[in-house]
């Protein structure tokens, strides 16, 4: 049972746990993406009100490098970063050398035989150089594709770090 007790910023919001408290971000990259503000500067901003508590952040981008360098640089800062966009669960969660547990990709929850969750042909013909259409929804079995995070909640560091994938 909880409740969300700060929704004041767009991508920034306060869980209220009953007990504890978190804070959750969503943030978006700037490679190949159109970010009109730099996510670095925007964490420190964050940090600076909401470091009292567990930060777990969710950053939407394309590179690898970008979500790498990021975790990086608020290791110790923040509980947890993870990667989303790119819908492939990377091989990589592990937990950096102050506490910040980290996977570059979630990966994808949605149907198996797809392109990211659509129809394979509506991709196909888009890369055909076919005129952008709506593209449906792919029908099928599904899979889940995620990361639990085990945090300290009084010193809010990552003590471990676990995927799911189940199809």
């Amino acid at each position: 049972n909880f409740n969300i007790v700060n929704e004041e910023n767009c991508g920034v919001c306060v869980v209220d746990m009953g007990r504890n408290q978190l804070c959750v971000v969503s943030l978006i990259g700037t490679v190949f993406l159109d970010a009109n503000r730099s996510p670095f500067f925007e964490m420190d901003k964050i940090i600076k009100k909401y470091g009292d508590m567990p930060i777990f952040v969710d950053f939407h981008a394309e590179a690898t490098s970008e979500k790498l360098a990021m975790a990086y640089y608020l290791d110790g800062r923040v509980s947890a970063v993870w990667g989303t966009h790119t819908h492939v669960q990377t091989s990589d969660a592990r937990i950096f050398p102050d506490g910040t547990g980290y996977i570059t990709d979630l990966g994808m929850t949605g149907a198996i035989d797809s392109v990211i969750g659509i129809k394979p042909e509506s991709s196909i013909n888009m890369f055909l150089g076919n005129p952008p259409r709506r593209y449906d929804q792919a029908k099928g079995a599904c899979k889940l594709e995620g990361a639990v995070f085990t945090v300290d909640s009084s010193t809010g560091k990552c003590l471990g770090v676990e995927t799911i994938r189940i199809q």
